[in-house]
């Protein structure tokens, strides 16, 4: 294999550059991209089947041997039927052997590519590799058959293909499967034969191979506009003309973007991630498979920023959910901190009461309208705000205080402005703010609504980090009026406290108070009121989420013992699974609440479940024994879970800002928030960059030492 090739090249010392097909190697301590490829997996197992992105679209393969889903500019149907989840885009190549179409029966995740196979399709073993063509819609295939028994094997080989054959008795068009689109299909080798049938084209080959013999085959497929035919065509044959070098530099583009990635002064980012060097196998495969996350949904194509985020590939083109991505915010402004300042005038000029999202296809443009209470996400005001408040002191950028947005409003007075909303939102008992119904906060959890804890902790919060905000910037009067406003406001937040169980109530706007036993409350508490909860508090909320939440391999997002728990059933946020960015914010919770040690375990038991691939939207147990501590584990399919969500970068930003600790203060006397604390491991942080300086951070059973890089 070429990875295997350019290790020796790497060990010899040899230079490695792209133009010779190979891209240059991570630095030190970085694992290689074929290291982080998924395990072998039973495709009965699998919910959510591998995908492959290119860094403006992605692809889902199928359960046979050769199909895949790629319809550019959404793939995802919005049905609630998960066998018609995605939209087909182009036509479904199916391959078949003497006739027998044999299905997939396991298959593999890389970065670059998916894997699958199937080791008896007649005394053949069959394996398809799937890869699509940087940045450009285009779709590759390379089949390989196997003769694996102890005689010569003869077999017919065929590809069906639905559409049209062209004039040159060869490539196969389709302008059917997608309205106003047309899609080229042609052969890697040409067909011994090819018929056509009522749905479609068969390419043939009549094969003769010895024991342990093999044959190559594959095809290309492209799309484009109708009116794009003939360059979509000729596309597609100058792929299949250069079909091994295109697959090649299909891994090599990837492997080049990886290294970019930690790589200070890279030609790509605008900054980079750090290399973590630790001898801890699992802390290291999470944090880099967080990294990878990020990587995947990165897009090239938009005009608010050539290097954006998305938050799945299988929405609408560009679309952001502020709130998955504030999970990625230590990461996003360490790796890209120009394409995040241009993200974030936009999402500061947006209005938190409506929408959950919005695109970063649009450079321009936001709500204007005065609504009384929340329209749409309920979380917009707390993520946005946090995420500013993330690059701000993570780049130490605090001129992007006193810029004017595309309103005319500074940076400041937005965030200010997000931070004191709920003074003008309906309210419920004690003051408390109702931020709305179901489908305004998690969805699927009939009794998280109106006055729920997390947000109206969070309003504490925000008041506070605001006041820090102006007493730097030279407003003290304004400053102390937020800290007044969140001390008068903090009684009622803790007022719904359940003592002795570590967990939190909700007011429901008729005044009823209700219990809830969800991370969500855990994770937002903890991170606004670590400093206001008593130890007995802090110890009690770890408690519960160790005792009902914790699990061996991944957790639940809400306690079986929970009063909806029968009522909720969606991946994410029920007892069924988890939304994948629950778990490392949970973790972060854990150790600001004074017990890193389990938390750090926790973390490290996850990583289990990268054998499947990078961290997606949900996680869900399965099998006769969901229930129990030790169940099985896979990316969920139900309930619309994406095979990737951005929050999984969370599992990164963790090691930064937890494990490592690196969460510097707003006037940057603190760069680290808790150096005396000791680590449950050991390793280093090296390519941190701060005030002009790459740091490198330390961390031993001793705490945490900062020094500049080596």
């Amino acid at each position: 294999m070429r990875s295997l090739q350019r290790c020796t090249l790497a060990l010899s010392g040899l230079l490695l550059i792209s133009t010779s097909g190979f891209a240059t190697p991570p630095p030190a301590g970085v694992p290689y991209l074929d290291e982080m490829a998924g395990d072998w997996l039973p495709m009965k197992d699998v919910a959510n089947p591998p995908d492959v992105h290119n860094f403006n679209q992605m692809l889902v393969v199928g359960r046979d041997l050769t199909s895949f889903y790629c319809n550019p500019g959404g793939l995802f149907t919005h049905t609630k039927n998960p066998e018609i989840q995605w939209n087909a885009g182009y036509p479904l190549v199916r391959v078949a052997f003497d006739g027998v179409e044999f299905p997939a029966v396991e298959t593999r995740w890389h970065a670059y590519r998916a894997l699958r196979r199937n080791l008896d399709c007649y005394g053949l073993v069959v394996e398809t590799d799937t890869r699509m063509v940087n940045e450009q819609r285009g779709v590759l295939c390379r089949i390989t058959a196997t003769n694996a028994t102890a005689k010569p094997l003869k077999t017919k080989i065929t590809l069906l293909v639905p559409g049209l054959l062209q004039a040159d008795g060869v490539g196969v068009v389709n302008r059917t499967q997608r309205a106003n689109f047309v899609s080229v299909v042609r052969p890697a080798r040409k067909p011994d034969s090819v018929t056509t049938e009522t749905n479609g084209v068969c390419w043939n080959w009549a094969v003769s191979l010895p024991p342990g013999g093999k044959v190559e085959l594959g095809f290309v497929a492209g799309d484009e506009k109708v009116s794009l035919a003939a360059q979509t065509d000729a596309r597609v044959a100058g792929w299949v003309a250069r079909f091994d070098a295109v697959m090649d530099e299909c891994e090599s583009v990837w492997e080049q973007r990886w290294a970019d990635a930690f790589t200070p002064g890279n030609k790509h980012f605008s900054g980079s991630l750090p290399v973590l060097k630790t001898a801890d196998a699992a802390l290291c495969r999470n944090y880099y498979m967080g990294a990878l996350t990020m990587l995947i949904l990165e897009r090239t194509q938009f005009p608010v920023s050539p290097r954006s985020f998305i938050t799945s590939g299988e929405r609408g083109d560009g679309i952001q959910y502020y709130w998955d991505a504030s999970m990625q915010a230590t990461a996003w402004a360490l790796l890209e901190p120009a394409g995040m300042k241009a993200t974030l005038r936009r999402w500061l000029v947006q209005n938190a009461r409506s929408g959950a999202h919005t695109s970063v296809a649009t450079p321009h443009g936001y709500d204007t309208n005065d609504y009384d209470k929340i329209t749409g996400y309920a979380f917009n005001a707390c993520t946005i705000f946090k995420t500013a408040d993330e690059y701000l002191r993570v780049t130490g950028d605090r001129a992007f205080l006193d810029e004017k947005l595309e309103h005319g409003k500074t940076v400041l007075e937005r965030m200010d402005a997000f931070a004191t909303d709920w003074e003008t939102l309906p309210k419920g008992p004690h003051g408390l703010v109702d931020y709305g119904k179901n489908g305004n906060l998690l969805e699927c959890a009939p009794a998280y609504i109106n006055c729920v804890p997390s947000l109206n902790a969070q309003d504490v919060w925000m008041m506070r980090r605001a006041a820090q905000w102006h007493a730097l910037h030279g407003e003290t009067a304004r400053a102390k009026e937020l800290e007044a406003k969140a001390a008068a406001f903090l009684p009622a937040v803790l007022g719904l406290y359940k003592s002795g169980m570590g967990v939190w109530n909700a007011y429901h706007i008729d005044g009823t108070l209700v219990e809830l036993r969800h991370c969500v409350d855990f994770i937002y508490i903890a991170d606004a009121l670590k400093n206001d909860l008593t130890p007995m508090q802090k110890s009690e909320m770890n408690a519960f989420v160790k005792r009902e939440l914790f699990m061996r391999d991944w957790m639940r997002a809400m306690s079986q013992q929970d009063a909806s728990a029968d009522h909720s059933t969606r991946p994410d946020h029920s007892p069924t699974g988890a939304y994948d960015g629950w778990i490392p914010l949970t973790v972060g919770a854990m150790w600001r609440l004074d017990d890193p040690k389990a938390a750090f375990d926790f973390y490290r038991r996850t990583a289990i479940v990268t054998k499947e691939g990078p961290f997606a939207q949900a996680r869900e147990f399965y099998g006769p024994n969901k229930k129990d501590f030790d169940a099985p584990v896979r990316v969920a399919l139900r309930g619309a879970c994406m095979k990737e969500c951005i929050s999984g970068a969370a599992f990164c930003d963790v090691v930064i800002n937890t494990f490592f600790g690196f969460s510097p203060s707003p006037d940057g006397s603190t760069l680290v928030c808790d150096p005396q604390t000791p680590r449950p491991f050991q390793g280093t942080l090296t390519g941190i960059r701060y005030g002009g300086h790459l740091l490198q951070l330390i961390a031993t059973s001793q705490g945490v030492h900062v020094s500049k890089n080596p």
